[in-house]
């Protein structure tokens, strides 16, 4: 299966504490060129095939490749509103300073509004399940995913 993650909702994490069942395909390993996209949910595909749950990234572009393609997969987003995932991704960027977390957050702050918007939009139109994530930090994806 192919999870589509909002930064910070802990998709790294889980797939730290599950390597045998879960791969993490970040994006940032993808050059972003014209259609990056293609190659990288072309990988996830290929990962899934293997019988790996396979966490990527929800960009916008990745969802709606995957839309239209009519691909398989589930979408995980903030349950919180933007004040509560902004303090998560800080926090997350305190506890690692790297540039992808600090990209994450300059990023959050541009989109976050859009981006929750197309998700809604996309989930209800398309039937994607949705999981939503608490801002709570904790270690363990089960004590915080909301299945809706």
């Amino acid at each position: 299966m192919i999870y589509c993650g909002y930064q910070g909702v802990g998709k790294s994490t889980y797939c730290r504490n599950n390597p045998n069942t879960t791969v993490d395909l970040d994006s940032s390993n993808f050059k972003k060129v014209d259609n990056w996209y293609a190659d990288y949910v072309k990988t996830a595909l290929d990962l899934s095939k293997s019988g790996k749950n396979v966490f990527i990234s929800a960009h916008r572009e990745v969802i709606s490749y995957l839309i239209y393609h009519k691909y398989d997969f589930e979408l995980i987003i903030p349950a919180d509103d933007k004040e509560l995932w902004a303090k998560r991704l800080e926090f997350r960027y305190m506890k690692n300073k790297t540039v992808p977390n600090l990209k994450a957050i300059h990023d959050f702050n541009i989109n976050f509004e859009e981006d929750m918007h197309f998700y809604y939009d996309k989930s209800k139109k398309y039937n994607i399940k949705v999981h939503k994530v608490t801002s709570k930090i904790v270690t363990n994806i089960g004590d915080f995913i909301l299945d809706n």
